[in-house]
Parts: C-alpha cells; sequence; structure tokens
C-alpha cells in the first residue's frame, strides 16, 4: 500500500445503531436506516433490495416477516442499546492519527461502514459470550438468548460475523486495501475463537499458580486486543497507511485492548458497569486481569485461600475480607495504568522511528479516550 494516500478527519460523534423501532413496522422491515451523521445508504441491516440479493430469492414476501421475527429484531433489540463504541472510535482516530488533508465525501463512508464493522463484530460476540457464560443480563437488559432463546440469539450471533463482511464490501476501498482488511478480518475472528476457546478450556484455580498471569494475558490479547487492533487497521488502510505503518496501529490497538480488558476486568468485580454481573469472572473462573493480579502477586497460601473464597460465591464475605487485606482493587487498578501508559509511549515511539508524519492532535484525542476507559470501566 502506498504511504501517500490521504484522508483527513471527521466525528463519528453520537452515531446511533439501529434501534428496535426501525425494522418493526410491516411495511417496510428492510428500509434504509439513516441519523444525523450518516447518509441514506448507510444502514446496519439489508435493505429490502440487499436482502434479495443477499437471498438469491425472485420473492422475499413468504419469509420477510420470519426473518424479522428470528433475526432482525433480536439483533435491533441488542444494538439499539448501545454500549460506548469505543472500537468504533478507533477507527476514525487511527484514520486520523495519519492524515493530513481535508477528508472526502466517500473517506467518511469508508470510516463509517468500517466502524460499522467492528461494533457489529463486537455485538455477535457479546451475544455468543453471554450463551457459553450462562450470562442473564447485558447492558442492564435481559441478555438476547433469554429474550429469545438460544437458537434464535446464537444465529443472531454469527450472522453478525458473516455480515461484517458485506459491510467491508460496501466501504469501498480499493481493491488491494479490500483484500487487506477482508484477511485481517479473518484473522481477527480466528484470534477471537481462540481466546474464547482459552476462557471455556480453562479454570484458572485448576492451573499451576505460575502459570495463571500467562493464560488471562493470552485471552486478552486474542480477543480484546485483536479486535481493537483490527479497528485501527481499517482506520490506517482508510488513509493509505503503509503495510509497516499498518502494524504499528495494530500493535497499538491490541496494546490498548489489553488495558481496556484489564479496567474491564476491575469493573466486574467492583460492579461498576453492570452490578448484577459483580464477581461472574471469579465465579466461573474464568481468565481475567483479577486472577492474574491475585496469582502474580500472592504467596501460595494467599492464593489458596483466594481460591477457596471464590470458590464460595455466590457468598461474597469471605472474598471481601481477602480483597480489602490484599489491596487487590488499588493493585489491579495500578497495573491496568501502567499498561494503558505502556501502550501510548509505544505508539509514540513506533510512529517516531517510522519517521512519518502523524497528527498530534488525534494522538491526543486517543489519549482521552484511553482517559475515559479508565473511568467508565475502572
Amino acid at each position: 500500500m502506498e504511504e501517500s494516500l490521504k484522508n483527513s478527519s471527521f466525528d463519528l460523534g453520537d452515531a446511533a445503531l439501529v434501534t428496535a423501532r426501525d425494522v418493526m413496522p410491516e411495511e417496510s422491515p428492510w428500509h434504509n436506516l439513516s441519523d444525523e451523521g450518516r447518509d441514506n445508504s448507510g444502514s446496519l441491516l439489508p435493505s429490502t433490495a440487499r436482502l434479495a440479493e443477499l437471498l438469491g430469492l425472485d420473492d422475499t414476501s413468504a419469509i420477510n416477516h420470519l426473518l424479522r421475527t428470528a433475526l432482525l429484531r433480536p439483533i435491533a433489540e441488542l444494538t439499539s442499546n448501545r454500549g460506548k463504541w469505543i472500537r468504533g472510535q478507533l477507527v476514525m482516530l487511527g484514520h486520523r492519527l495519519i492524515s493530513d488533508a481535508p477528508a472526502s465525501v466517500l473517506a467518511l463512508k469508508q470510516c463509517r461502514s468500517c466502524a460499522d464493522v467492528v461494533e457489529l463484530i463486537h455485538a455477535g460476540s457479546l451475544i455468543v459470550d453471554d450463551i457459553e457464560d450462562g450470562s442473564r443480563v447485558r447492558r442492564g437488559r435481559p441478555a438476547l438468548h433469554v429474550q429469545y432463546g438460544l437458537p434464535i440469539a446464537l444465529n443472531a450471533g454469527n450472522w453478525l460475523y458473516f455480515w461484517a463482511f458485506e459491510l467491508i464490501r460496501d466501504a469501498e476501498l480499493p481493491q488491494d486495501r479490500t483484500f487487506y482488511v477482508y484477511e485481517h478480518c479473518h484473522r481477527t475472528l480466528l484470534r477471537a475463537h481462540f481466546g474464547q476457546a482459552v476462557d471455556l478450556g480453562t479454570r484458572v484455580d485448576a492451573l499451576p499458580q505460575n502459570r495463571v498471569a500467562a493464560a488471562c494475558l493470552a485471552s486478552m490479547k486474542l480477543k480484546t486486543g485483536a479486535l481493537m487492533g483490527f479497528a485501527m487497521i481499517m482506520g490506517g488502510a482508510i488513509a493509505g497507511a503503509s503495510e509497516r505503518l499498518l502494524s504499528v496501529l495494530d500493535e497499538f490497538g491490541r496494546d490498548l485492548g489489553v488495558a481496556l480488558q484489564m479496567f474491564d476486568d476491575l469493573g466486574n468485580v467492583i460492579g461498576k458497569c453492570e452490578p448484577s454481573k459483580r464477581y461472574e469472572d471469579l465465579e466461573l473462573c474464568r481468565p481475567s486481569w483479577v486472577w492474574a493480579c491475585v496469582a502474580n502477586g500472592s504467596t501460595p497460601e494467599a492464593y489458596k485461600r483466594f481460591c477457596a473464597a471464590a470458590a464460595k460465591l455466590p457468598h461474597a464475605q469471605e472474598l471481601e475480607i481477602w480483597i480489602e487485606e490484599q489491596n487487590l482493587m488499588q493493585r489491579v487498578r495500578a497495573s491496568a495504568r501502567r499498561q494503558l501508559d505502556f501502550a501510548f509511549r509505544q505508539l509514540e515511539s513506533r510512529l517516531d522511528g517510522h519517521r512519518t508524519r502523524w497528527s498530534k492532535c488525534a494522538f491526543d484525542e486517543l489519549r482521552q479516550l484511553g482517559e475515559e476507559i479508565t473511568i467508565a470501566y475502572g
């Protein structure tokens, strides 16, 4: 890829995902969705014509209602209750970081489409994670499999992974960059499923204490890290970055993703984001940064007592005494902060090492996003 292709900034702002009411009217269940800052072609779900093309059927009237009920409505239900849109913002900021020309209309469309790609992949992963974890709540509402049943939720989550590839095509990137983004989307999904296999196949309390942190860190890099690296890659690809520079953006996204997951794991224990899911990671004995900090910073005897206390969940009194005595939350927060600072030091150093022009303003906005992560999660 040529280093010189340049597009610049746009404000993703508060662009909302599709809401349930957008797909429920009987007269037009597949109509294009638009909002402020999004043109009329910027739908997240297929239009009537697009649906017919994808299905390869001459007449879809017999199944429109079925598809709306069993696929589109559940997806709209989840995405209407959108989260913090951190990954979508990374596409825009990755683009701005290495661009210094006014944004074209095409560049705006490309960034929007690619932001949708990463957010919808994330949405699909949330559906599947909730099924596999047995979680009953997502963002303060019943999880999708609780509302619609496991088969419909599982199909919807998987469909979002494939729909993301269609949205990449819609971005109208040059052919070489389209192939590059396809390749990295596929790699990201593979890595995320490797990471989920680590989670599902690991009872942390059954691992030797000296292996716990490595297993937890691998899971974080393969899941959250990989998807945030992909978001940065897409922003850089739109800006025409070289493959070497795209690698820098990928590394930063992965480092930032690890920091986000550290803060998210902290939030699970303090019950900040979803109080009803407090201690879920500990109760399920799934890899998390809290487990890693306990394993790395505790004597064998103290670690044994922690595992015993976690095994008594949802009865948390003994666990909370241990956490207070060992100053655990402060230790987890400090290590997450170090990871966040490390991610930005490495990005600045790598950008300077490439002797390429980059935007200090966009870097500062990325840094601000990092600070927002610390507040939102931990």
